[in-house]
Parts: C-alpha cells; sequence; structure tokens
C-alpha cells in the first residue's frame, strides 16, 4: 500500500512538473484550477498511452499530449504553427534527453542499475527530478531568446531555423522510437545505438539551440538599429524644422521691436496714420507667420513614443512640404499598449504614404491623423482626401492590388500580413464623399 502510494505521488509530482516546465517555456500563466485540469488530463493521457495496443499512440504518446496541450493553450493566441510544433516538441524532447542522459552515462558511474531505479524510492524520486531540474535550468538559460521566440510571426526571419528544429526534433524522436520498437520486435539489444544517438543529439540540440538563440539576439538588434535609423533620420528632419520655427520666431522678435519704436513714434508725434500703416505692414504679416501650420507639430508633444513621434513629425513636414495640409488631434498622453512598436511604425508608415500619395493627386489636398484613447483600446485614424467620390476597399489588401496601379499593391498587404498575428487588432476602412479613412482599434491586453 504504501509503495503504492509512493508511485502515486512520485506519479503526479512528475507530471506536475512536467506541465510546470511546459508553461514556463511558452511563458504563460495560468489559474490554479486550470493547472489542476491539465494535471487530470496528463494522468488520463497517460493511462490511455501504457494500456493503449495503438502503434502510434504506444510510441509516440507523449510528443502528441504535448503537441495537443500546446495547441490547445494556444487556441487565443495567433501563433504560426511552426512556433505551436516547436512548444509541443521541446520540452518533451529535452526532457527525454536528460532523463537518457542520467540513465545511460550517470546511473552506470555509481553502479545503479535500472532495478534499482524501479524497485528504490529513495533513487526513484531524485532520478525523476533531476531531468526535470536539468530541463528548467536549460530553458532558463535562454530564457531570454525562449521569450522573442514566443511573440514571433508567420513572417519572422528566424522561421527557416525553427522548421529546421521542428524536424530534428521529429527526427530524434522518431529514431529512437524505430531503435526501441526494433528491441522490443527482434529481442536484439538496441542499447549502444541508443547511446549513440542520445550522444550525438544532444550536441547537435545544443548547437541548434545556441544558433537559434544567436539568430534571434541578431534579429532585435537588427530591429533596434532599424527604429534608432529611424529616429535618428526623422530627428533630422524635425530639427531643420524647428530651425525654421526659431528663425520665425526670431524674425518676428526683430519686427516687434521695429514695430515698438514705429508706435512710439506715431504717438509722441500723435500721428494715428504712421501707427496704421505700422500695424498694417508689421502685425499683421508677423501674425501670419505665427499661425502658420508648421507650429501643429506642436500637437505631437502628447505622443510618449520617441520613435512614434519622430516618424509623425517627418510625415507630417513631408505632407506640408507638398503642398498638403496635415491636421493632427492626440488630445491627451497615450503611449502604445496591445501591439509591438516596430509593427505598429510599419503599418502606421505605410498608411501615411499611402495618405500623402492620395491626397497630393486632389485639388485640395488634406490628411487627418488622430490617435487617442477610448476606455480599453487605442484608436489610430488616418484619412486623406482622394480624387474620386468613393474607392474600391475590399481588394486593396491583396498583393499586386492598388488604386495607384498595378503590381503596386504590396504595403497594404503587408499591412495585413502583420495585422493576421494580432487578435486584438482590428482595422477599419472606409471610402466616401471623396475621403478615405484607416481606423486601427487595438484592444489593451489583459
Amino acid at each position: 500500500m504504501l509503495t503504492t502510494l509512493w508511485l502515486l505521488f512520485l506519479t503526479l509530482l512528475s507530471a506536475g512538473l512536467e506541465i510546470i516546465l511546459f508553461l514556463y517555456l511558452m511563458g504563460q500563466k495560468i489559474r490554479l484550477r486550470y493547472f489542476f485540469l491539465l494535471l487530470i488530463f496528463n494522468l488520463a493521457f497517460n493511462f490511455i498511452y501504457n494500456h493503449s495496443s495503438w502503434f502510434i499512440i504506444k510510441f509516440w504518446g507523449e510528443d502528441i499530449y504535448y503537441l495537443l496541450l500546446s495547441f490547445l493553450l494556444s487556441t487565443k493566441t495567433k501563433k504560426p504553427l511552426k512556433i505551436k510544433i516547436f512548444n509541443g516538441l521541446f520540452p518533451d524532447i529535452l526532457n527525454n534527453l536528460s532523463l537518457r542522459l542520467i540513465t545511460f552515462f550517470i546511473f552506470p558511474f555509481f553502479n545503479i542499475s535500472i532495478t534499482d531505479y524501479q524497485s528504490s524510492l529513495l533513487i526513484s524520486i531524485p532520478s525523476s527530478i533531476a531531468p526535470l531540474c536539468l530541463s528548467f535550468l536549460f530553458i532558463k538559460l535562454f530564457k531570454g531568446s525562449f521569450t522573442i521566440l514566443q511573440k514571433q510571426k508567420s513572417n519572422s526571419p528566424i522561421q527557416h531555423i525553427i522548421i529546421v528544429a521542428n524536424f530534428f526534433m521529429f527526427g530524434y524522436t522518431l529514431l529512437l522510437q524505430i531503435l526501441m520498437y526494433l528491441e522490443n520486435t527482434t529481442h536484439s539489444s538496441t542499447l549502444e545505438l541508443r547511446k549513440l544517438c542520445v550522444v550525438i543529439s544532444l550536441v547537435l540540440f545544443f548547437i541548434m539551440i545556441v544558433f537559434l538563440d544567436r539568430n534571434i539576439r541578431e534579429m532585435i538588434q537588427g530591429q533596434l538599429d532599424f527604429q534608432k535609423n529611424l529616429q535618428l533620420e526623422n530627428l533630422y528632419t524635425y530639427n531643420k524644422h524647428i530651425e525654421c520655427l526659431y528663425n520665425s520666431v526670431r524674425s518676428f522678435r526683430h519686427d516687434y521691436s521695429n514695430l515698438l519704436v514705429t508706435l512710439r513714434l506715431g504717438i509722441d508725434k500723435d500721428d494715428m496714420d504712421i501707427v496704421k500703416e505700422a500695424y498694417d505692414s508689421v502685425l499683421q504679416e508677423s501674425d501670419k507667420r505665427l499661425n502658420t501650420r508648421n507650429f501643429g507639430l506642436a500637437r505631437l508633444v502628447n505622443i510618449q513614443d520617441n520613435t512614434l513621434k519622430s516618424l509623425l513629425s517627418a510625415k507630417v513636414l513631408q505632407a506640408e512640404e507638398e503642398g498638403i495640409e496635415a491636421q493632427i488631434s492626440i488630445p491627451e498622453p497615450i503611449h502604445l499598449i496591445g501591439m509591438e512598436t516596430l509593427d505598429f511604425i510599419i503599418v502606421t508608415s505605410i498608411f501615411l504614404d499611402n495618405a500623402i500619395e492620395g491626397a497630393i493627386q486632389t485639388q485640395n489636398p488634406k490628411i487627418t491623423i488622430s490617435f487617442w484613447e477610448d476606455h480599453c483600446s487605442q484608436l489610430l485614424s488616418i484619412s486623406n482626401t482622394i480624387s474620386e467620390e468613393k474607392t474600391e476597399t475590399k481588394t486593396i489588401f491583396e498583393r499586386g492590388v492598388s488604386n495607384k496601379g498595378r503590381e503596386r499593391g504590396i504595403g497594404l498587404a503587408n499591412v495585413t500580413e502583420i495585422l493576421d498575428n494580432y487578435i486584438n487588432v482590428n482595422l477599419e476602412t472606409q471610402s466616401n464623399n471623396f475621403s478615405f479613412t484607416q481606423q486601427l482599434t487595438i484592444t489593451k491586453k489583459a
């Protein structure tokens, strides 16, 4: 009875730690009741796995379980298929390699046999926990890269590495199960082959993860460099604009000083003609300069993201240089939440480029940029005038389709690919009354 309870405790402990390891890899937190449901699901699947006569369940039951678990926990996300498969295979393969490393090489060093492992609780409990601890330490070593990996999109630069990793893990499992099957059917030992397979797989597995980690770091550095270069480029344009504003203010100051002298002369002589002439020639012209639309960029002060602020300022200045009236509405301080900054920058840049190109063809070119918060959502709206009363909005997001000409509709197709990775982002496109509007609604993630 005591032995049965110990075995039950050991099974529950091992299953619970496996689930924790799996959730740690995915960076996912769940409530305690869901954890117990997963534990029950694990025990039920293991029961079927141990008592099933089906070939695929008997030899690949554990891999199938983790794949099912990966897809189950990713139902509310838009993770690519390759990431879901990676999450399903990686913890089991890592734990399997750790377990075989201990049983094949560490146990013999201490003269511990498989019989000792199965009969002694003092050996079986630490031996069951040790592989999970090794797996946990390995994931912790590369935790930063695994966290970034979970956020990758279907068009990620490292997608080919993930595919290769998945094939490697499938190959390892297939080869090991074939060796086990041959040993069970031919009654000839494949232990040495399995040891060799584990050694080679451990080396290749570590090289694969190091290579993946390096490429993820290079990808992140590339994204940081892109944002930095974009910010510096737009900052140069913004500084030139500030210099222009400074010259306008300095010119007004000079005109204002001359105005005071002229007004004093007119007052001293009690000559209203001099006062009127000073007003008409100086004050009215200075007032026009100070009320120029160049000062509208001050509204961008409510943007908390410097990269986004520099992008908007550069695009607004570009529009004004093209003779397009640009209106900005950002009523309150706002910081982007619920979407990766780089993705948001790319989408916004495409919208603004299209808005400028569409507005410049009209008689009264105008673009309007609005960014505000509404309860649990953030909304970005970009509108522009168009040369026709209404334009087609259903097909413009297809690659190669555009109202700008044949094979020029790439930008909006890229927008679709980016937004497909966000279940909390909705894009609404409208066109009427010689106006074209793109409104992006970002629901804040819980």
